[in-house]
């Protein structure tokens, strides 16, 4: 707060410390604010902003920042595309960008739109392996699942559900898998989708990059035959 209150009345965080601020980005090195005037302040990137409005400013753990809307319209020149969705979905999750909100992101960039517009349902995920699995059913033309859906019998989130084929998958990293708490607690998670008439595909961050042909074939292959009669 000291630093936005050195550059004067309409100065806020923005860029990289105001996603900091946001939970979707660690702490720079140093501090960025702008302000509707030039000011240079040693220790600070300061930034004149002649579009920036009372409208795009929020008061958070109270210091001012720019709105989150205005954070990712600041920062996309220097995100990569994979970098730009998951800290749009991660503000998303977060309940900063709401369904209004986001439909104006998608407005004032076309390369917002292109990347997450097209989404019928507008629903985030909440990982980069989620963004992945996503690229990789687009990729490789399979029918789009619901990500983050609900087990109707149950209640559970589960990372995919084919809810026709009663089929779900589940992305598995290493990083949150790679134990024997989390080993044993995903076998009890299948045997009760089991009982529930529900099969379990999983699918590791790994397969998913490296066998990609093979594990579209395998989802295709289990697609079809649950549309199959049976005997």
């Amino acid at each position: 707060m000291a630093a936005v209150l050195a550059c004067g009345e309409g100065a806020a965080l923005s860029h990289a410390a105001a996603a900091a601020v946001w939970g979707v980005a660690d702490w720079p090195a140093t501090l960025e604010i702008s302000a509707p005037r030039e000011h240079r302040r040693p220790g600070l990137i300061t930034h004149r902003s002649r579009t920036l409005t009372g409208r795009e400013l929020r008061t958070h753990s109270g210091i001012r920042v720019t709105s989150p809307v205005r954070t990712v319209i600041d920062l996309q020149p220097r995100l990569t595309d994979a970098r730009l969705i998951r800290t749009v979905n991660d503000l998303r999750v977060a309940g900063h960008i709401r369904a209004s909100a986001f439909d104006e992101l998608c407005a004032r960039s076309r390369r917002i739109d292109r990347l997450l517009g097209a989404d019928p349902t507008h629903r985030p995920t909440r990982s980069e392996l989620e963004d992945r699995f996503r690229a990789f059913v687009t990729r490789h033309r399979l029918p789009m699942p619901e990500i983050n859906a609900r087990q109707p019998e149950n209640g559970r989130e589960i990372d995919a559900l084919y809810r026709d084929a009663r089929l779900i998958v589940e992305l598995d990293s290493w990083r949150y898998h790679g134990n024997r708490a989390a080993f044993e607690r995903d076998r009890a998670k299948d045997a009760r989708a089991l009982a529930g008439g529900y099969r379990t595909l999983r699918i590791t961050d790994r397969r998913l990059t490296r066998g990609g042909a093979e594990e579209a074939a395998t989802i295709r292959a289990i697609l079809a035959a649950a549309g199959r009669p049976r005997d």
